[in-house]
């Protein structure tokens, strides 16, 4: 139960720092005057943009929260069934409280991306925005097609860190060697990422050609 309780509060200090870097995010960089500027407008009516722009803050610390643990269980999921299928004797609980403890390193590019934006004061668009993943192969290629995108994003340092941080996990949980826990992640949690990508990938392609 003391093991448990551990996790639960991990997760939740790992949440409250999601949300007060999605706050600092709203407050002084996706602003509803920012959107404006941009000409993305909330509701095409201008008086009514700061009401439809709060409606959204309503709903996006949800959604924030909901994404990070739909990804927890997911991930934790995938690499219990890696190790169940390897005859790996460990628990759910500690391969939940070790993917969350990995978790911890995206929120490193999360400040990276604030702070430069921050710094950058109204010198930047939404697609600047969008675009922008510190230290992913999205800023050594520069420009790409947009279905490209997400893939380039995604192939980044910290999700490279990240599998690395999971390896030292199992091996800590598992009793494995370095080498053996990493061909676990490798096995298992690589191939639902790349599946991953390509559906989403594939998804935009299909409902939004205009931006293909």
């Amino acid at each position: 139960m003391k093991i448990w309780k551990n996790y639960l509060l991990n997760l939740a200090v790992l949440g409250l720092l999601s949300c007060v870097l999605v706050f600092l995010t709203d407050k002084y960089i996706l602003t509803s005057d920012f959107f404006t500027r941009n000409g993305q407008y909330l509701s095409g009516i201008p008086e009514q943009e700061s009401r439809v722009y709060d409606m959204i803050q309503k709903w996006i610390y949800l959604s924030a929260v909901t994404y990070l643990l739909s990804r927890i269980l997911i991930v934790t999921l995938i690499l219990y069934t890696a190790l169940y299928l390897s005859e790996v004797s460990v628990s759910f609980k500690n391969v939940f409280g070790t993917v969350i403890l990995a978790e911890y390193i995206f929120l490193i590019p999360a400040v990276i991306k604030f702070s430069h934006f921050y710094l950058a004061g109204s010198a930047f668009t939404l697609q600047d925005w969008h675009l922008y993943y510190p230290l992913s192969t999205m800023q050594l290629v520069g420009s790409a097609p947009a279905d490209w995108h997400y893939s380039l994003q995604t192939l980044n340092l910290f999700e490279v860190l990240y599998w690395f941080l999971l390896a030292a996990g199992i091996r800590r949980i598992a009793g494995l060697n370095y080498d053996e826990s990493l061909k676990v992640v490798v096995k298992s949690y690589l191939p639902a990422l790349l599946i991953w990508v390509s559906l989403f990938t594939f998804l935009t392609i299909i409902y939004f050609p205009a931006t293909s």
